[in-house]
């Protein structure tokens, strides 16, 4: 799936952010958990993995 080629191009802090908030579905606190960073650091990778995805996603669109 696009999709996952999509996210699997993403730097590997950026995936796993966003894998465990969009897939696993946990929060912002659980995330900094698991990872051991601080959640404003979860917040803001997730929120560049995000940029990073549409900006992708958008650029894939443009070549069909």
């Amino acid at each position: 799936r696009l999709q996952g080629a999509l996210v699997a191009q993403l730097p590997a802090e950026y995936r796993e952010v966003l894998i465990l908030r969009e897939i696993e579905d946990l929060s912002y606190k659980d995330i900094a958990l698991v990872t051991g960073i601080p959640s404003g650091t979860v917040m803001s990778r997730l929120s560049r993995a995000r940029l990073a995805l549409r900006k992708a996603w958008i650029s894939n669109e443009k070549r069909l």
